[in-house]
């Protein structure tokens, strides 16, 4: 997978209305659940984001080895320039 196809996946779940969110997170859940990887257990009364599935799924961060993916971008004084500034 891209970086630019990674981020077009991110872009796409901005734009998910709630009720798609929670489909989504529940198609995540059910794959996680056939791969045989343990999935933690959701708050009775607190539903879960799309962000939280995803990320408990190895889904969210940076892709590891990609072709000219970021490093530490908080220590590249490049990222850096104007922080603070209004």
């Amino acid at each position: 997978m891209t970086h630019n196809e990674f981020n077009h996946i991110l872009t796409s779940i901005n734009a998910l209305s709630p009720e798609q969110m929670r489909r989504l997170a529940r198609e995540l859940e059910s794959k996680i659940a056939s791969r045989g990887k343990p999935a933690a257990p959701a708050a009775a009364d607190a539903e879960e984001s799309a962000f939280d599935v995803a990320s408990r799924a190895g889904l969210i961060g940076c892709i590891k080895g990609a072709p000219r993916s970021p490093t530490d971008l908080s220590t590249n004084p490049k990222h850096r320039e104007g922080f603070g500034r209004e």
